[in-house]
């Protein structure tokens, strides 16, 4: 099998395909898959650009949204990791994966899938200490701080990865394992990134998590991207294990951001994706270690005096349950939707247009409801009511038919506990007078005093009112009678003294 990979794509597909096919008549082979190591950038219109991160004048709405829409197909099955430089908005709809475009398929924060008996791990974002332990509590619009701590990686999913326990082919990250630049001749590295000298001195250059993952899984081979160069390494980790290590640079001209990488697999196997069944298994198991909140939550360890789980290597009893929820049929559906408005291009289109509100995606409540577990984004937003229109009758009478018709929108958004959406309806209520009969209480003998227009409720009466307006003078002023509780007794005292 022929894997193309490539380092940071930047958001150039239409550059990174034309690079694939002509690589590919060069060395006169046939690309099975592109793998893409970050930095994707799948902008699907200027509101997905205010969710990136990056400087305004990187704020490019690229080549992405040709293939969103349909008017592109992607000629070569593409998987992806998201980086720091990312629409993560979009990419926190599919937490556990799915499809950006037709052809296009997204890992999620972390995810396992086989491609022709090849198995594939992946994990996304770039690694920050001070994130490491948090919940996925971010959502759009975003701020400024949140925009940035949404691509960070979290505890749950490096958790999770270290499951896995049967072998792994192929991982994919953003960012370097630390300590990787240790298994290969820095020099090179530093003759054209010597400002990374003082970071190898200290050992802090790369992911503490990915350092992690690479010496518990011992991946075949290992590719990654994010400091914007080439660099292999050969990571020998007993007799029989060894990861090829290998990050490229990103898509830029004369720059080494491209490469084809054979793989043994098996040919009988046909070159579909298809679901990991333990990895399945590790998300139903794990699935209430899952938190949207901004404060320190531990994974389980084992530890003394530990009385909860915190081995979640599936065991058969868990395997046998996904494959009878999956019916042995682990086959990726082809289930792409599109769930917002494509880009237009038009000269000066909007670059400072308003991040969109978040939302969910068919593709993760499907696989949700499927697998019984949880939709992180479902948790911090809630589901969406949506309230169904009565039914209207033809044959039925309008009784207001006659009446002036009110324009203008009358319905807000409400958040409910859950911080749902739904919609009220705050037109004003058509008051109609009210017939009461005379008053039966002796306290009040006065005569009612009827107005002939009514006020609007709470209104306060003004020059611009279509009521009549009323002066003081007007109206008489009417003197009550109040008759005093029990008067015979006071009056024969008062007569008394």
């Amino acid at each position: 099998m022929i894997i193309a990979v490539e380092g940071c794509a930047h958001g150039e597909l239409d550059q990174i395909y034309r690079s694939v096919e002509n690589l590919a008549r060069q060395k006169n082979v046939k690309v099975d898959l592109l793998i893409c190591c970050g930095d994707f950038q799948a902008v699907r219109n200027e509101s997905d650009l205010q969710c990136m991160a990056v400087p305004d004048k990187f704020r490019h709405i690229c080549t992405f949204y040709k293939y969103y829409n349909g008017e592109l197909k992607a000629p070569i099955l593409t998987i992806f990791i998201g980086g720091n430089h990312e629409a993560s908005n979009y990419l926190q709809e599919l937490a556990y994966g799915g499809w950006v475009a037709p052809n296009i398929y997204y890992l999620g924060y972390a995810g396992v899938v086989k491609f022709g008996g090849i198995r594939i791990a992946g994990i996304s974002g770039i690694f920050k200490g001070h994130d490491y332990l948090k919940g996925h509590f971010e959502k759009p619009p975003y701020t400024n701080s949140t925009m940035r701590s949404a691509y960070h990686v979290r505890s749950l999913e490096v958790f999770r990865l270290k499951q896995l326990k049967e072998d792994i082919d192929i991982f994919i990250s953003h960012d370097w394992p630390r300590g990787v630049y240790n298994y290969a001749d820095t020099r090179e590295l530093l003759h054209w990134k010597p400002f990374f000298r003082d970071e190898i001195a200290q050992n802090v250059l790369g992911s503490q998590a990915g350092e992690t993952l690479l010496h518990e899984l011992k991946p075949k081979h290992w590719f990654a991207a994010h400091l914007h160069c080439r660099f292999a390494a050969t990571i020998q980790h007993n007799e029989k294990q060894s990861t090829q290590f290998l990050a490229l640079d990103k898509c830029l001209p004369r720059r080494q951001y491209l490469e084809l990488v054979e793989i043994q697999h098996d040919s009988t196997q046909n070159l579909e994706l298809c679901y990991d069944p333990h990895w399945l298994a590790i998300l139903r198991s794990t699935n209430h270690l899952m938190s949207v909140r901004p404060t320190t939550q531990y994974m389980p360890s084992g530890g003394p005096g530990c009385t909860e789980r915190w081995n979640f290597n599936p065991n058969e009893e868990e395997i046998e349950q996904v494959k009878t929820i999956f019916d042995n049929d682990y086959k990726i559906p082809s289930n792409f939707s599109l769930t917002a408005e494509p880009f237009k291009p038009r000269p000066n289109y909007n670059r400072n247009a308003q991040q969109a509100q978040a939302q969910l995606n068919p593709q993760t409540t499907q696989f949700c409801e499927k697998l019984g577990i949880d939709d992180p984004l479902e948790k911090l937003i809630g589901k969406p009511i949506i309230l169904t229109a009565p039914v209207v009758n033809p044959d039925e009478i309008a009784l207001e038919d006659d009446e002036e018709e009110e324009t203008g929108d009358h319905t807000e958004e409400v958040a409910g506990e859950d911080n749902g959406i739904f919609f009220v309806d705050t037109k004003p209520l058509k008051r109609s007078k009210m017939s009461l009969p005379q008053p039966q209480n002796e306290a009040h003998e006065e005569e009612p005093h009827t107005a002939e227009k009514e006020a609007p409720l709470g209104g306060i009466l003004d020059e611009n009112d279509s009521f009549a307006k009323v002066a003081d003078q007007d109206v008489p002023t009417i003197v009550k009678k109040f008759k005093r509780r029990n008067q015979e007794l006071y009056m024969d005292q008062e007569s008394s003294t």
